[in-house]
């Protein structure tokens, strides 16, 4: 039986809700403690979960973002819903201009003091699961982006709504796929992505399952994740100064889902909060592969 802590009050949870809370126990601290340049971007040790305690942009040292901007070289590939991560990036710079951020489409920019991201594959930008992982033509792809690009470091691919209703079998092949590139690209750091938490029903349940699994592999091999789907189902309360979390029922479940506040069509299927919210995370993550410590 486990506990969790919520606004101070304990409470016991039966599962599957003790399994969330066994799931979610790596923070965004577990990283090595290190100089600002003085990690091993691309082959750092950190390894953890990247959610919604990873969203506040004044946690990170300045020297970071700048260390962030000199070091790291990102391949980000994903399709729609995944463009919520580059909105919030280009939306957290054109809020403060210290967050340069350069995005290519379909090339890796050289800009000096922006965090520099190949967004897609070589030729095209909407890259489903095939244009990546799925197919031996899609890992190909992603071996050309990152043999073409050898100062790339940081790699990952975000689901779209595949999980809604992806097997097991097929989410163990995301797995497979991403450890094989992982195995071959030693100095590139991949990170793992669970998917959105916006549909409900045994669509959603489905999904919430898949990314059980997602977790659960990340966890077990110390892997980073980023999880999206938390991202997507906490919101910051700034009149009480608490986090909500937005879940729905289900066969008896309660099954985390998007908040309400994130409901809307501004960019990538959301809102622009949303997308902030989601690229504040971006920044503490790639910090943390950078070297810095966390809080």
């Amino acid at each position: 039986m486990a506990y969790s802590f919520v606004f101070g009050i304990m409470k016991i949870l039966t599962p599957p809700a003790a399994l969330v809370f066994l799931l979610l126990t790596t923070t965004c601290s577990d990283g090595n403690p290190a100089d600002p340049g003085g990690g091993n971007p691309g082959g750092g040790s950190f390894a953890g979960q990247i959610d919604h305690n990873c969203a506040d942009l004044n946690d990170i040292p300045v020297q970071w973002i700048d260390s962030v901007q000199s070091d790291i070289r990102m391949h980000y590939a994903h399709t729609s819903h995944g463009g919520q991560l580059t909105t919030g990036l280009e939306l957290i710079e054109s809020d403060d201009s210290s967050y340069d951020v350069d995005i290519g489409s379909s090339y890796l920019p050289d800009i000096a003091g922006a965090l520099c991201v190949f967004d897609g594959q070589e030729g095209n930008t909407y890259i489903s699961p095939e244009l990546f992982w799925e197919s031996s033509d899609g890992m190909n792809m992603t071996r050309d982006v990152l043999t073409n690009n050898p100062t790339i470091n940081v790699c990952m691919w975000c689901w779209c709504c595949q999980l809604d209703h992806y097997s097991e079998n097929q989410v163990q092949t995301y797995i497979d796929s991403i450890s094989v590139l992982e195995t071959e690209f030693s100095g590139v750091t991949f990170v793992y992505m669970t998917g959105n938490a916006q549909n409900t029903g045994s669509e959603g349940y489905n999904r919430y399952l898949r990314n059980q699994q997602i977790r659960q592999f990340c966890e077990n091999n110390s892997k980073i994740l980023y999880d999206f789907a938390d991202l997507d189902a906490w919101w910051y309360n700034s009149s009480t100064s608490q986090w909500e979390q937005n879940t729905y029922s289900w066969t008896g479940n309660e099954i985390p889902v998007e908040h309400e506040q994130f409901n809307g069509n501004e960019a990538g299927h959301t809102t622009y909060e949303s997308c902030r919210q989601k690229g504040r995370a971006v920044w503490w993550m790639l910090a943390l592969i950078d070297g810095w410590d966390g809080i």
